[in-house]
């Protein structure tokens, strides 16, 4: 039975990693510029879990196969273990896992964390429960005065904006669903 369950191990193993290698369960093309910046940073997570998943899988399926259940052989042992390995692969590991979690944490941050360009479209958006609601600036770029006092949704007030401000009326997208 050990045997068998080896090869099954490895088989899901083989099938899994094809999966992401042949690419037909992929993302789409991007269509953002920065699309490239974050679809580099997940192929590269991609393939260092992947390498750490194949080789558990693999160490598996050999311990699987080595100790199967055999009348033959002798009883198992207990095993202090060897203190020096388990504390290199848990550094090694370790620095792995928060070098991917830097490096995917510095593309976020260098599409996030910056003031749109001048001239940039500037958009107020609300969400609820199912919806998103849009708050357009005017023409002369300036928001209207808003209230949280003033949303109501029966009167497709979604975002609160209040209809006596003497700043140009702004206008709001109705909710997308």
């Amino acid at each position: 039975m050990g045997r068998l369950l080896g090869i099954v191990i490895w088989g899901i193993t083989i099938a899994s990693v094809w999966m992401f290698v042949s690419g037909k369960w992929w993302f789409p093309a991007s269509i953002s510029e920065h699309g490239g910046r974050v679809d580099n940073q997940f192929m590269i997570t991609i393939i260092v879990v992947g390498i750490a998943f194949t080789a558990a899988q693999v160490g598996l399926g050999w311990v699987v196969w080595k100790f199967r259940d055999n009348a033959d052989k002798q009883r198992a042992t207990y095993s202090h273990g060897n203190n020096r390995l388990e504390v290199v692969w848990t550094i090694v590991t370790a620095v792995i896992f928060i070098s991917l979690g830097v490096m995917g944490q510095r593309v976020w941050a260098s599409l996030h964390l910056h003031d749109a360009p001048p001239g940039s479209l500037q958009i107020e958006v609300v969400a609820q429960q199912f919806s998103w609601n849009f708050h357009y600036a005017g023409k002369d770029s300036v928001f209207g005065r808003t209230d949280p006092n003033l949303i109501d949704d029966s009167a497709l007030n979604y975002v609160g904006i209040d209809d006596t401000d003497p700043i140009p009326k702004t206008t709001q997208l109705f909710p997308r669903w």
